[in-house]
């Protein structure tokens, strides 16, 4: 059995997890709003449960907006990721979520901490099969350490 053909794959911000992250911060708002409205008064739990969804509202935009933009690309033996403005590194790549049109990865790389990305269909739709037959097909023996391996 062979292996995908090599493929390089844009990595960026990705409109599937943005939606999530409105969804979830419009059911909070819709939660609140209706504990509010079965409350005689308001009170000061209120407020501190609005200043609460405030907070988690501003960190998942933050999150968002800071969230890890370069390349990821499958050369037939390795996962190599290039992030923007920084050295190529190889890591070793889990699947978290598949929706079809959009993959959360994990990426890791010896001795540091796991790296979240998202790929996006929308991004390069000529590429997203074979980068999706790159993450779910076959692969060789995982080494994320290959004394080797030399950035392209």
């Amino acid at each position: 059995m062979h292996s995908a053909p090599a493929v390089t794959y844009p990595v960026g911000r990705c409109r599937f997890h943005a939606g999530l992250l409105a969804g979830l911060l419009v059911l909070g708002a819709g939660v609140l709003v209706a504990w509010v409205q079965h409350d005689d008064a308001i009170a000061m739990r209120h407020a501190a449960a609005g200043l609460l969804w405030l907070v988690c509202a501003l960190a998942a935009v933050r999150l968002w907006w800071r969230f890890p933009t370069g390349s990821l690309t499958w050369d037939g033996q390795l996962w190599i990721w290039a992030g923007e403005g920084g050295e190529p590194y190889p890591v070793a790549l889990s699947m978290t979520l598949d929706s079809q049109t959009a993959l959360l990865l994990r990426l890791q790389a010896d001795g540091a901490p796991s790296l979240w990305v998202w790929l996006e269909q929308r991004r390069a739709p000529g590429r997203w099969l074979p980068c999706r037959r790159a993450v779910f097909g076959p692969k060789p023996p995982a080494t994320v350490t290959d004394p080797g391996w030399v950035a392209p």
